[in-house]
């Protein structure tokens, strides 16, 4: 880098810090709010004071945190996609085995036979129930 690039680039930024120093907050008779680097000359005026910029050490250990924080936010979605796709692959087995367990529906009905009561020793007219006439209903 040539020294005049060198130098303008020291001289803007210089320029930009001390313009930096100087800032006003005025507030007009509407409420509106304006900053400026002058101030103005009506309505009420403060002047706000600017805190100074960080040095190259703090700067420079901000972006050390940064890339820190950024392999530690990939390792960490690396780990959530991992687990993410275990679990994909436990609900697929799961529902694998509960088809496999599934009980065997038959379409058609079948007819299976159910044992009849009989009373223990049988009826006393033989293996059947006697018969035994209805209830005439009396006359009124």
């Amino acid at each position: 880098m040539s020294p005049h690039v060198f130098s303008l680039l020291f001289a803007a930024l210089a320029s930009s810090s001390a313009m930096a120093e100087a800032l006003y907050k005025s507030v007009d008779s509407a409420g509106n709010v304006t900053y400026s680097s002058t101030p103005p000359a009506g309505g009420r005026v403060e002047k706000v004071e600017v805190a100074p910029p960080p040095s190259e050490a703090e700067v420079q250990a901000a972006e050390e945190r940064l890339r820190k924080n950024e392999a530690q936010a990939n390792e960490l979605e690396t780990q959530r996609l991992e687990k993410e796709a275990a679990e994909a692959e436990r609900k697929a087995e799961e529902a694998r085995l509960r088809e496999a367990q599934q009980p065997i529906v038959i379409e058609k009905p079948v007819y299976v036979p159910q044992p009849a009561y009989y009373p223990p020793g049988g009826y006393p007219s033989g293996g059947l129930p006697p018969i035994r006439p209805l209830p005439r209903p009396s006359p009124r």
